[in-house]
Parts: C-alpha cells; structure tokens; sequence
C-alpha cells in the first residue's frame, strides 16, 4: 500500500518573510532627502518653505509612531502639496496603507514614490513586498531584477527573483533564473530546492532527483540532504534506495530524530508495523523535534486509515509528550481530544482543566472546557469556568451565553441578568449574539413568571432574528402552555417547523400548538412525526402523544403512551394520577 511520505525534512520554498526585517528599517539618509535632495522641485522652495516641509514631515513621522494615522496621511499630505516628488512622504504614506491592509493605495503611493527615487532599495523592497501581497508575482520579479542591479552583490534578489516567476506560473523562465544565480555563486541549497520544487510539478522526476543528487555532492556531510533523498524515494515506492538514504543519515548522525518519522513511514509501507511503530516512539523521544511537528506526525497515524495508531499506541505517545514537554499545555489538550474521541468526557475534562491552567490565555481550550461542562450537564463547573474563562476573553459572547445557560438551570434567575448585562456592555456589533442574549433574558423572566416580560423579550427576539428558531419554539411552546396567543404561537411554531423539518422538539412543540387549538387529527400526525426522529427518546414527547389520543377517544392507547412515558422516567406529578384516572389532567407549568 503506497503510503504518501510525510516526513518534515523537505524545505518550503525559500520564504520572504525577511521582508518584513528590510522593509521596517527606517533609512538614517531619508531625513536628509527631505531636507532639499530628494527631487529637483525641492530647490524651488525658499528656505522658509523647505524648514516648513522638515518640520510637517517629522511631525507626520511622530502621528504614525504615536498611531494617529489618519493625522499623519493629513500631514504628508500636505508635504505632498508642497512638493509632489517627494518620495520620502509617498513611502510614508504607502507604508500608512499597508498597515491598514488597503494594498491597492499602498501599491499606488509606492510605484509613484519608486518612479522618483527607483535607486532606493527600501522602496523597492516595500514594492516588492505589496506585488506579492496582490499576487502580481511577475511584478515583483521585475522589481526583484532591479534591486539586484541597485545591490549586486546581494545573492537573495535573483533567489526571489525566480520564486516570484514560479509562482507567477512561468518555471521555464524560474528555472532559467535560477541557473543564473548558479552560474554566478554555484549550487546551494536553496537554488536546488527550488529546481528540485519545479521539476516535481513539471513531473520530472528525474531532474528533481538529479537536484538533490547535486546538493549531497556539494555537501557530502550534510545528514539532512541524504533524509530528503531518501524521502523522495519513499514517495515513489522505491523503498530499497530509501533505506539506503535513511542508514546514511544514521551513520553521520545517530541521533537525528526526523529520520526516525522517515523510517516509520518506510516499515508501514513494508507492512512491518511493530518495527514502525519503535521508530516512531524514538522520534517522539527525541529533544531535537519540535513538539507541533510530533502532534502532526501523531494526527496523521491516529486518523489514517490504513492501519491506525491502536488506542494503546495513541496512550503511549501522548504520555511521552506528557512527559517530554512537561511547560507545554499542548500535549493535554492533545490528550483531552482523545478522550472525547473516546466519549470519556470527564477524563477529557481533567485534561483540558490543566491545559487552561498552563496557558489561559487560549480561548478554544476554554470554549471546550465549557462546552464539556456542559455536555456532562455539571452546571455549577460551567458557570464557574465560565466566569474564570470572562477575565481573559471578555468580548466574547459565548461565554456570556453559556454562564447564563448553567445558572438558569440551577434556577439562579437573577444572576442570570448580572451576566446577561454584563454581555450588553462588553459586546457590539454582534446581532447574533445579541440575538441569544435577549433570549436568555425572555427565559429567566418566564421562569420567574414574568410571563409579560418575558414575552415582550421574546418579541424582540423574534424581530431582531427571524431564523433564531429556538427561541421561536420556546415562545410558542410557552404561549401554548399559557393558553394566550395560539394563532401567533401556530405562525411561530409553522415556520420553525418548515425550516427542521426532522427536528423531534419543534414537531412536539407544533403538535402541542395544535392541540391547545383542539385540531387533535393534525396534532397527532406532527407528535408521530415527532416520536419518529425522537432520537433521544424524550419521555414528555410520549406524555403529550397520549394526551393527543384522548381527546381522540382512543384512551387505551393514550395509557399505553402515559405508561411508557412513566417508565423512561417522566418526572411529571401528575402523570400517575392521568394513569390511574384514566383522565386528562392540565401540565402542573401552568396550575
């Protein structure tokens, strides 16, 4: 079985993350440009005019340091209107725009900005890094060619030169580019890299290979380059030259760890798993390896599914990172998803609790944790991660909602209020959250039997959000309940109904509707609708089914229902008085 090599040794293509080191220096010859060198238009301004422009520029320098930018545009703005070729204010300002994430503007200012000083390399570099940023690769291979004649002796340009023209879909001339720079300083690893990237998606194996080749000839020493050739032939299935390449490795380096992942791949795809599974224990073991990179190689073998990791094989890695990477929450929260895989959610609880406690400051730890509370319906645990979780993430609204969740279940109505306004005030702009706030709001008031304000929440609920369906299915199971507004609680409840449509709940709530409107025949066809998706076997779906049946004056099936209501544990009072009368008797909700 062709297994496709995941092993971690095989370099991206050579990154320009540097921009953002280059780009960031502030030139010491820019101020002395402003002064009077920087555009012939500069000698037209009187003495006067030029300390005016000094002062505007430095003073737009200080808003952009203090972040007042839409000061600082103002201000180089007007250094602008006093000289148009100044390029120091264009630079300024394109730069303003960059950090705002407005490309296009920034991409304007600095190609006027480069076509009055096209020497400067930080205007270049910035140029560049905006091409990039649009996807105008060949752009920015151009600009990279220029900066190369401004800094020839600078080997990075012609090397970004020909990523650029890859990327922009042109290998051949990449290709070409990067045997320029070849010719110029000889093969390194990151002209063959990126030869060896382009021969792979060209589907020239053999040239790739031949890249790789080059680079071991260059550096025969170097155990990493070997780990890769061996990785390639891995990939191909060729997996008596791959062993060869990992024992390489071995030889010059007996402790690198990656070419342990190498050789787990490499007895998988032998099917010798016992053997694969010891290397991988070893490259887990091994201090060199990144944690994030042992978390990947762990993922891919616990979810693959050609022979998975066993449940005592996933224990025995992730108890190695327990115990490898002791400061790192990582491996707990690693822990806490396999023991959801498990449904073992206490276990996944103790985990995530530590987790959090090593690093509070990661909201989905805390969303998980809260959502695991919740799930083992420990009310008193979620209000209180809840609030613990508040400190830290104060504008997120599920917190808010889930505090309040746990407290109306332990009938703590008031506090619910304490919590859902402090929501008000800590979240904007967020209809849908505000959305669940107020329905939450509609809920503590029911409980208190504020039915009028409870009501009139639920009315804006439904006018804020028409789709909020389970506060639309409350209300109208309330109204219901109440006796009052059936007509507005069947439109309610209808288009609930329409929109979950195998939803066991909103096809009770309908059929309870229904049945408070006495329209008994069609209450009974939604309430068997409902007991056929009733999934989680709700009793009080099997109470109302039977209170539907007599009315129907089918009472023997009507007790058969209220029986078998009883028996899943219905903690109605006045179910076995229905029973034992053989009558109909109101819900105690609304006595």
């Amino acid at each position: 079985m062709k297994i496709k090599s995941i092993f971690i040794r095989v370099l991206l293509p050579i990154s320009l993350s540097l921009f953002s080191c280059k780009v960031a220096k502030q030139l010491p010859v820019q101020e002395k440009r402003v002064i009077g060198e920087e555009s012939n238009s500069m000698s037209l301004l009187n003495e006067d005019q030029r300390q005016t422009f000094q002062y505007l520029f430095v003073e737009g320098v200080k808003q952009r340091t203090l972040g007042n930018v839409d000061e600082a545009i103002k201000i180089f703005s007007r250094c602008l209107e006093m000289d148009p070729y100044s390029s120091s204010s264009l630079y300024e300002i394109a730069n303003i725009h960059l950090a705002k994430g407005d490309f296009q503007s920034a991409m304007m200012m600095l190609e006027k900005a480069v076509s009055i000083s096209p020497d400067n390399k930080y205007y270049q570099l910035l140029l560049a890094k905006i091409y990039q940023q649009n996807k105008l690769y060949e752009k920015a291979a151009g600009t990279f060619a220029v900066l190369s004649t401004i800094e020839p002796d600078n080997n990075d340009y012609p090397i970004f030169r020909a990523e650029m023209l890859n990327m922009a879909g042109k290998p051949m001339d990449a290709l070409s580019a990067y045997n320029d720079v070849e010719k110029k300083s000889g093969v390194s690893e990151q002209t063959a890299l990126g030869k060896q990237a382009i021969f792979l998606k060209m589907g020239k194996k053999p040239e790739a290979y031949h890249e790789l080749e080059n680079l071991i000839h260059q550096a025969p020493g170097n155990p990493r380059y070997y780990g890769m050739l061996g990785d390639m032939y891995l990939s191909d299935s060729t997996l008596d030259k791959a062993i060869v390449q990992f024992n390489k490795v071995l030889e010059l380096k007996p402790h690198d760890g990656f070419v342990h992942f190498s050789l787990t791949n490499y007895y998988r795809m032998k099917g010798e798993y016992d053997k694969a599974f010891q290397e991988l224990k070893m490259g887990f073991e091994n201090p060199d390896i990144e944690l994030e990179t042992k978390i990947q190689m762990y993922l891919f073998l616990a979810q693959t599914e050609d022979h998975k990791l066993s449940d005592d094989q996933q224990n025995s890695l992730i108890h190695i990172l327990l115990e490898r990477h002791t400061d790192d929450e990582r491996p707990r929260a690693l822990y806490a998803e396999y023991f959801i895989s498990k449904k073992q959610n206490r276990e996944a609880r103790e985990q995530l609790k530590l987790a959090v406690e090593l690093n509070k400051g990661n909201y989905p730890y805390w969303e998980r944790l809260m959502y695991l509370d919740n799930d083992l319906t420990d009310w008193k645990a979620l209000s209180e991660d809840s609030k613990e979780a508040v400190k830290y993430f104060p504008e997120q609204p599920l917190i808010y909602i889930l505090d309040a969740v746990a407290l109306l279940q332990m009938d703590r109505y008031q506090e619910v209020f304490s919590v859902l306004d402090s929501a008000e005030v800590n979240i904007v702009n967020n209809p849908q959250a505000m959305s669940q706030i107020y329905t939450y709001r509609a809920e503590a008031f029911y409980k208190l039997k504020k039915y009028d304000e409870a009501f009139s929440w639920f009315d804006k609920v439904v006018q804020m959000d028409p789709k909020n369906w389970l506060a639309m299915n409350n209300y109208a199971y309330y109204l219901s309940v109440r006796n009052t507004k059936l007509d507005v609680a069947e439109k309610l409840s209808s288009a609930v109904v329409q929109n979950n449509a195998n939803n066991a709940t909103y096809l009770d709530t309908y059929a309870w509707v229904l049945f408070k409107k006495k329209d008994f025949k069609l209450a009974k066809f939604y309430m068997e609708s409902a007991l056929t998706n009733n999934q989680e076997q709700n009793p009080v779906l099997l109470e109302h089914y039977g209170d539907i049946l007599f009315f129907l004056n089918e009472k023997e099936k009507a007790v058969e229902q209220w029986n078998q209501s009883l028996k899943m544990g219905n903690p109605s009072k006045v179910l076995p008085e229905k029973i034992r009368k053989v009558v109909y008797i109101e819900s105690e909700e609304v006595q």
